[in-house]
């Protein structure tokens, strides 16, 4: 087995992670972008909010809602953290098997 296995898997993982993160603010942005060009930032954070207060009692209306903004930050940072990640593996890849060739 060659050590670089570890690292194609590894790649492999965190590139279908990134994909699957990628895919997800792809949807968002096919839902955000209309409303946007319609209504501005406004339509936008109406349309957050509309989505994080469904099926919610109105008391917990706040909490929803911050948290709405917490978690789509949180997942557009670890999207980023991956992509990082990702190029990071590729380029040790790359380097390794430039090494064990050369």
């Amino acid at each position: 087995m060659k050590p670089s296995w570890t690292l194609r898997q590894l790649l492999a993982i965190v590139r279908g992670l990134t994909i699957m993160v990628g895919l997800f603010w792809a949807l968002l942005l096919v839902r955000f972008v209309p409303v946007l060009l319609r209504r501005g930032l406004t339509g936008v954070r109406e349309l957050i909010v509309r989505a994080a207060t469904s099926d919610v009692p109105p008391e917990q209306w706040e909490v929803a809602i911050s948290r709405m903004h917490v978690a789509l930050g949180t997942i557009f940072a670890v999207g980023v953290l991956l992509f990082i990640v990702q190029r990071y593996l590729g380029r040790k890849l790359t380097s390794h098997g430039e090494a064990s060739r050369g």
